[in-house]
């Protein structure tokens, strides 16, 4: 049995499914439908979920993707505002792998060469300042007794006293000697600190060297019956330096070693190998120095204890003016002491083969 659909309300047409004489369904058979008729009913709605599903989706990934994104740079931004008012502490987070951190990580970098030149800067403040207060002192004490004598001698009373003012006279020379000590140190060590001059590298036996050391100060120890010991251990004869002013150094640590050394005592001057270096010492058996004054022997001006600190015969710069000279040369300057037993001051600087290959920022003449 076949029917139309509009008959039973059916949307097309019909046959019913009979087994054993009963009706048991009924297949219908939809009518073809013109092309497009689909879309136009299912468009809107379709068109509709999908705006939902874009809206939704986007905001979705500007939540998961800009919003990280967006409060880093919000931190970078903070910490810069930071920066500008002077916090050098202020750090931008710098965590993941894309632009953002790369920027973060740059600006990071920035603001810890600012916060370390800031250092510097309030170091080298703070060391102007000292130098300035180190200066006025020591020069206020031979201007203050030139000015004294010569006041003195300026007085009528002693026209006659021939004895007196020649006296006077020669403690303003002497003072007038001390004046000119401690500026021309002055500006020795400005010059080596600053970097100014010119090293004359060349290769330096260290026998010669220490024989113009003991030579210069042959005549002090003999006086006060020092003895003066040279040992050079093998593979530490030669050392690229400059001699005039290695040589000054020398002098400069044999001098405070006489300084402070009783009648009778020995300085050594002893020339070693360690490792890539060549180690000059200059050692005395003096009474030594004290261990809360090792930190600040290097020092301009540092005054130790009573045992060590008669600078009538010096500036005050002397061992300033080492460390300065060592270190133009690339190498290093330590002090050891054990009071009553011995002192020792070692150079330590590099041997001739580290120097030929270019480590001593210097002009390298021929010897």
């Amino acid at each position: 049995m076949r029917g139309r659909g509009g008959r039973f309300g059916l949307p097309g047409p019909f046959a019913p499914i009979v087994v054993n004489g009963r009706r048991v369904g009924t297949v219908v058979v939809q009518p073809r439908r013109p092309p497009g008729s689909v879309l136009r009913e299912l468009g809107p709605v379709m068109s509709l979920i999908a705006l939902a599903l874009i809206a939704g989706g986007g905001a979705l990934a500007a939540l998961l993707i800009f919003g990280p994104a967006h409060r880093r740079l919000r931190g970078l931004e903070d910490a810069a505002r930071q920066v500008g008012r002077g916090e050098h502490g202020a750090r931008a987070p710098d965590s993941g792998g894309d632009e953002i951190a790369a920027v973060a990580l740059a600006f990071n970098r920035m603001v810890d060469d600012l916060a370390r030149r800031a250092r510097e800067l309030e170091a080298s403040d703070r060391a102007r300042r000292q130098l300035l207060a180190d200066v006025s002192h020591e020069l206020t004490t031979p201007l203050t007794a030139i000015r004294g004598y010569v006041e003195t001698l300026a007085m009528p009373g002693l026209a006659s006293d021939g004895a007196d003012r020649l006296r006077y006279l020669e403690i303003v020379r002497d003072e007038t000697m001390r004046l000119e000590r401690i500026v021309g140190d002055l500006l020795d060590l400005a010059r080596l600190e600053a970097g100014g001059g010119t090293l004359r590298i060349q290769e330096v036996s260290i026998a010669d060297l220490f024989a113009r050391v003991a030579a210069r100060h042959e005549r002090p120890a003999q006086d006060r019956q020092v003895r003066l010991v040279t040992e050079i251990e093998e593979g530490a004869d030669v050392v690229r330096a400059d001699p005039d002013r290695l040589e000054q150094a020398l002098q400069n640590l044999a001098a405070n070693s006489l300084r402070h050394l009783p009648a009778g005592g020995r300085v050594e001057f002893r020339a070693r190998r360690s490792g890539g270096a060549v180690v000059l010492a200059v050692a005395d058996n003096g009474e030594g120095i004290a261990p809360e004054h090792l930190p600040f022997i290097f020092d301009r001006f540092y005054k130790a204890d009573a045992s060590r600190s008669n600078e009538a015969e010096g500036s005050g710069l002397g061992l300033s003016i080492v460390k300065a000279i060592v270190e133009r040369h690339g190498g290093t300057v330590t002090v050891t002491s054990a009071p009553g037993v011995e002192t020792v001051f070692e150079i330590r600087l590099p041997s001739t083969t580290e120097a030929a290959a270019g480590r001593l920022d210097s002009t390298p003449v021929s010897p």
